[in-house]
């Protein structure tokens, strides 16, 4: 459990202390020095958490042993032994840190408490080791998040007076003139948030390496987006805008693709005073790095560069909007798909709009779309489409993503439409024919029919028709008349009884369209059921 040295010159005070300790604490390893000098010989080979040390020894005493041990990083425990009561050695060894003066001959009860309470001591120290530790470990990892969260709040423009001046605390080489640089990993698919960690750390690294040996910088991530990367860098030291610059930070983004990284780096503004004018800078290096969704990935913007390119114009409607209802009502993929591509490339033909803003407008366009044919889709479709198209719109990093995402969604939106429709019909005329049945025996025409379920009268012959291989007045007479059989099989209803129970108002109609049907008339049926109703009772 514990090693323990005794340094005694006397053999048989040093043994017999050594036998005692060992029977007292037999897990303890125990070693034996003749004087100073032995003691730390072997104090330089093996780790001692105890000392048992006379005063009185010849070469090395025991207070000039405790002397040197007060050097160590981690010295032991140290426990006095003397024959003598002298005050003066007694407050020599209270001042070198002795932990208890003991008097020759120790007996067995005095060992024991005092290696007890050596024990106590030393898990108490080792408890608030650790709890010391743990709070230097805390703060350790605590620090970089606190001095991340205080950047991130920096560049936000939200820091002043003293809280400013600790980020100057942490600014020394990069005061004065300096700029923004952001660099947004586009394609960092880790498998762990440790590899997520180890990924942040080496963009970080090769971004700063691609500034030149002699830049100023810090870089942080920023907080509410862990995939962008900020370099502040100080322009007194390195022209990041110079051809050499910007090219080892090409050499960077290509390196970088190498392990599958796919980087955007985008330059903010200078400003004269780096420590007060950062918030602009990086506004500006957020709105560069925004014209990415257009220009795509792996490049290097500057707002400069984007500038001639932007368009601060009103987004407008065009007629493909109106064709691209016709082409979904129509149910033509191949033309809905052209327009909705038609419809992107036009909104950028001159020139770029604020990519937030394209988002905005284009979202609200296919949301008026989807809600022009909320009727021909099921309540829960039509919601799980609106989320959908949302989340395309929102979290589309990228122009040509989305506008095949778009046009992916569309085609889906009339697929579904077209089953929707085709279920609807199927629904329509199961109705119908449950109606036929139930209201036979009432005057139904094919106009009151079609007008009760929103049919235009002459649509509503030909697709009922369609669906059933007859027209309407057939399956109306053929309901009737197979009623008819049913009432003539089951009741002893009388022929012209029955003949305005089925709906008809004329039994000599009805018995003529009967014999018609059936080869026989209703009587001559009604006695041909009952000869074989009798035959079958026998």
């Amino acid at each position: 459990m514990y090693n323990l040295l005794i340094v005694d010159d006397e053999p048989r005070h040093r043994d017999g202390l050594a036998n005692l300790i060992s029977k007292l604490k037999p897990n303890y390893q125990v070693f034996k020095a003749k004087n100073g000098n032995d003691a730390l010989t072997i104090m330089a080979d093996n780790r001692i958490d105890i000392v048992f040390s006379d005063i009185r020894m010849p070469q090395m005493d025991g207070l000039q042993l405790l002397e040197r041990l007060e050097s160590y990083d981690k010295p032991p425990i140290l426990v006095i032994l003397s024959g003598y009561r002298q005050f003066e050695y007694a407050q020599k060894a209270i001042s070198l840190g002795v932990c208890e003066y003991l008097l020759k001959p120790v007996d067995v009860t005095t060992m024991d408490h005092t290696l007890d309470k050596i024990e106590k001591a030393m898990l108490a120290n080792q408890t608030q080791l650790q709890e010391n530790q743990y709070t230097i470990t805390k703060l350790n990892q605590t620090l970089p998040i606190y001095n991340d969260h205080l950047m991130n709040q920096w560049i936000a423009g939200h820091l002043e007076g003293n809280r400013l001046a600790e980020v100057e605390k942490l600014l020394p080489s990069i005061i004065g003139k300096g700029t923004v640089l952001l660099t947004e990993i586009n394609a960092a698919k880790s498998s762990s948030r440790t590899d997520e960690s180890q990924t942040r750390q080496m963009v970080k690294e090769k971004v700063e390496q691609s500034l030149g040996p002699l830049s100023r910088s810090v870089s942080f991530f920023l907080e509410d987006k862990r995939t962008i990367l900020v370099t502040v860098v100080s322009t007194h030291t390195v022209d990041i805008r110079s051809t050499e610059t910007l090219d080892n930070m090409q050499a960077c983004i290509r390196s970088m693709k190498k392990c599958d990284l796919e980087l955007t780096m985008a330059l903010g503004s200078e400003c004269e005073d780096v420590l007060k004018q950062i918030n602009q800078s990086f506004e500006d290096a957020k709105k560069a790095l925004s014209y990415q969704f257009f220009l795509g990935s792996a490049i290097i913007i500057s707002l400069e560069d984007i500038i001639p390119a932007a368009s601060d114009r009103v987004l407008t409607k065009y007629r493909e909007e109106e064709e691209l209802q016709d082409a979904v009502r129509e149910s033509d993929k191949e033309k809905a798909v052209r327009l909705i591509h038609a419809i992107f490339d036009k909104q950028i033909s001159k020139g770029l709009p604020l990519p937030d803003a394209f988002k905005e407008f284009m979202l609200r366009m296919i949301l008026h779309l989807i809600h022009h044919f909320k009727d021909v889709m099921l309540e829960d479709y039509y919601k799980e489409l609106l989320k959908k198209f949302e989340d395309t719109m929102k979290k589309s990093s990228f122009f040509s993503s989305m506008r095949n995402t778009v046009s992916e969604l569309l085609n889906e939106m009339i697929d579904n439409i077209l089953n929707t429709r085709n279920w609807k019909k199927e629904m329509i005329i199961k109705t119908c024919l449950q109606y036929i049945e139930e209201n036979y025996a009432e005057d139904l025409f094919l106009e009151s029919v079609a007008s009760k379920f929103y049919f235009n009268t002459s649509y509503f012959s030909h697709y009922f028709k369609v669906n059933t291989g007859i027209s309407f007045s057939q399956y109306l007479l053929r309901t009737r008349l197979r009623k008819g059989k049913e009432f003539l099989e089951e009741s002893d209803f009388k022929i012209y009884e029955i003949s305005k129970r089925i709906g008809f108002k004329d039994t000599k109609y009805f018995n003529r369209v009967f014999k018609k049907e059936f080869g026989v008339t209703p009587e001559e049926y009604r006695r041909i059921a009952l000869n074989m109703s009798s035959v079958n009772k026998s």
